[in-house]
């Protein structure tokens, strides 16, 4: 061994004992990933209840485009499908308005969890589908 290293080597038990995480490391890690793991478990239900929406939109344009529908049927049938999803939304949700060639269909609203002492997410839903008469 060189003679500038002599005293300073490192044996095979020290170098075990640096390896791996210390417990405050490690509680600082878990905390960072609990928190958010928690924010997506509080999250998800709302945006599967956004991808049902675009999913129930979806299945109204291909089911009603083209045959004539007047607005009380495009009402009636976009609040049955949402019915049956599970989804309660307000009548003023639901916007539908006439253009030239037919409706606009849409679902805006805001929807929020609590998460933490205080602090909320808001989802805001704002999907839209045109149907031709």
């Amino acid at each position: 061994m060189e003679s500038y290293r002599n005293g300073y080597s490192m044996t095979v038990t020290s170098r075990k004992a640096q390896l791996g995480i210390t417990a405050l490391g490690f509680l600082v890690l878990a905390s960072v990933f609990g928190l958010v793991g928690f924010g997506g478990l509080k999250l998800a239900p709302l945006f599967m209840q956004k991808l049902r929406i675009e999913t129930v939109l979806t299945d109204l344009k291909t089911e009603l485009d083209g045959k004539g529908t007047t607005i009380n049927a495009v009402r009636r049938t976009l609040v049955q499908r949402l019915y049956i999803e599970g989804i309660t939304v307000t009548p003023a949700d639901v916007v539908i308005t006439p253009t030239t060639g037919g409706y606009m269909v849409g679902v805006q609203y805001d929807n929020t969890t609590p998460y933490l002492a205080g602090v909320s997410f808001l989802v805001a839903v704002d999907e839209q589908v045109e149907i031709r008469r």
